[in-house]
C-alpha cells in the first residue's frame, strides 16, 4: 500500500522556487505592516528600508533555493554585504515614512529566522499544492516535531487528521508561527485505516499565531507577478501645447507641484522606497546642462510627474558602467499616442552608498518600450 506522500527537501520543487522568484517587493517598517496574503504577493523583510539592500536579501535567498545552500552558508555569503551597507550588528533603523528611530540587532539570530521564515514558506506552499492534487489522499494530518522547545498548543494537536478541505486549515496550515517546525500529511482513507488513525469529528482550536493566522495554501493561488498587457485598455495621451511657453524653471516647479514636495525633498514611492527627486532627474550628467526640454518632454512634464506618483509598472536592472555594477529603479506608466502607438513614460533611479537619486525622467520611444521591460518586476498596478 502507498506511503503517505513524499517531499523532499533536498531538492526543492519548482513550485516553491516560483513561489519566491515571483514575488514583488515591498518596504515595510513593522513586521505587522504586511498581513495575510500580501505575504503571498511581495518580499519583505521588516526594518530593511532601502530596495537596494531588500534586493540584495532577495536575490541570496533566490540563489540559496535554486542550489539548496544551508542556512550557515547563506549566511556566510550574504553577511559581507549586509556589513558593506550597514545593515549587520547594533544599528539605528529610522522609519522613512514617519521618522521613528529604533534600535535593532541584526546578527545570525535575525539572519536565521529571514532564512527559515522564507525558505519554509515556499516549501510549505509548495507541498500545500502538491497535496491538493493528490485524488486518493483526501485526509491531511497535522505532525509537531515533539521537540523539548515544541509550543504546548502546536503539540497538543499532534495527530489530528481532518479532511483536506476542513475550514481549519485556511488558518492552521503550518508555519502558525515564527520558526514553526510542523508539518502536514496526506493520507487516504485505506492508508488511515492501516495505521489506526482515526478522523476527529471535529477541528480543534486554532494554534496559529496572529502574525501566522492567514492561508498558507492561498500561495498556490496568488497569481505570479508578471508583465502588464500593453495589447488594449491603454489611454491616449497627447503632449500638452499649453506648457510650451513655460520657462525651465516654471516646468520644474510645476512637476513638484505635482507631487505635492519641493525640489529635494524625499519621497515614498509605491512600494515605500525613499528617494530624493531633484533637478538631476532634468540635467545632464556629464555637464549638468537643462534636458527639461529635450524631445518635448516639457510637453509631459505633467505626466512625468504622474509616473512617479502612480506608475503601472517598476522593474530593478543591474546596469554595468566603466566596469561597475549598478542597481538601477526603472517606473513605467504606459499610454499610447494618436496613431495607436504604444509609448510610455519611464523614470531612471539609482541607488547610492546613502542616499537614491533620480537620474532621468523621459517618454520612451514605442520601438523600444519592449526592450526596456527587462529584468526584475517588483511592482506591478492592480
Amino acid at each position: 500500500m502507498a506511503s503517505p506522500v513524499a517531499f523532499s527537501f533536498k531538492q526543492t520543487p519548482n513550485a516553491a522556487k516560483a513561489y519566491l522568484n515571483n514575488k514583488g517587493f515591498k518596504l515595510t517598517f513593522n513586521y505587522d505592516e504586511m498581513i495575510g496574503k500580501a505575504h503571498h504577493k511581495s518580499f519583505t523583510v521588516a526594518k530593511v528600508t532601502r530596495v537596494d539592500l531588500l534586493n540584495d536579501i532577495f536575490t541570496s535567498l533566490n540563489q540559496a533555493m535554486q542550489t539548496g545552500e544551508t542556512f550557515k552558508d547563506w549566511q556566510a555569503r550574504i553577511k559581507p554585504t549586509l556589513q558593506k551597507k550597514g545593515w549587520y550588528g547594533h544599528k539605528e533603523a529610522i522609519d522613512p515614512k514617519t521618522g521613528e528611530i529604533k534600535d535593532i540587532y541584526i546578527g545570525s539570530r535575525r539572519l536565521r529566522t529571514i532564512f527559515n521564515t522564507n525558505m519554509r514558506v515556499a516549501y510549505s506552499v509548495a507541498r500545500y499544492e502538491q497535496m491538493q492534487a493528490l485524488t486518493t489522499a483526501t485526509y491531511w494530518r497535522y505532525t509537531s516535531m515533539l521537540l523539548p522547545n515544541t509550543r504546548d498548543s502546536h503539540r497538543a494537536i499532534h495527530g489530528t487528521v481532518l479532511p483536506k478541505d476542513d475550514a481549519f486549515w485556511n488558518t492552521n496550515y503550518p508555519p502558525n508561527a515564527w520558526n514553526c517546525k510542523c508539518k502536514v500529511r496526506a493520507y487516504s482513507k485505506a492508508q488511515l485505516k492501516k495505521r489506526g488513525m482515526s478522523i476527529q469529528p471535529k477541528a480543534p482550536q486554532s494554534v496559529a499565531s496572529k502574525d501566522w493566522s492567514h492561508d498558507v495554501g492561498a500561495g498556490s493561488k496568488v497569481g505570479a507577478l508578471s508583465k502588464m498587457n500593453l495589447g488594449t485598455g491603454l489611454s491616449m495621451i497627447a503632449p500638452n501645447q499649453a506648457l510650451d511657453h513655460l520657462s525651465d524653471s516654471e516646468l520644474k516647479d510645476r512637476f513638484y507641484k505635482t507631487l505635492s514636495i519641493q525640489q529635494g525633498d524625499v519621497y515614498i514611492d509605491k512600494i515605500g522606497d525613499p528617494m530624493m527627486i531633484d533637478d538631476g532627474l532634468f540635467t545632464k550628467f556629464k555637464d549638468g546642462t537643462s534636458k527639461i526640454r529635450k524631445n518635448d518632454r516639457h510637453l509631459y512634464v505633467d505626466e512625468l510627474a504622474k509616473t512617479i506618483a502612480d506608475p503601472d509598472e517598476i522593474y530593478l536592472e543591474v546596469e554595468s558602467r566603466t566596469g561597475k555594477s549598478q542597481l538601477v529603479k526603472k517606473m513605467f506608466r504606459y499610454f499610447t499616442n494618436k496613431n495607436g502607438d504604444n509609448k510610455a513614460f519611464m523614470a531612471l533611479f539609482t541607488y547610492e552608498k546613502d542616499k537614491t537619486i533620480g537620474t532621468s525622467i523621459y517618454v520612451v520611444k514605442p520601438e523600444i518600450v519592449a526592450k526596456k521591460r527587462v529584468e526584475k518586476l517588483i511592482y506591478k498596478k492592480k
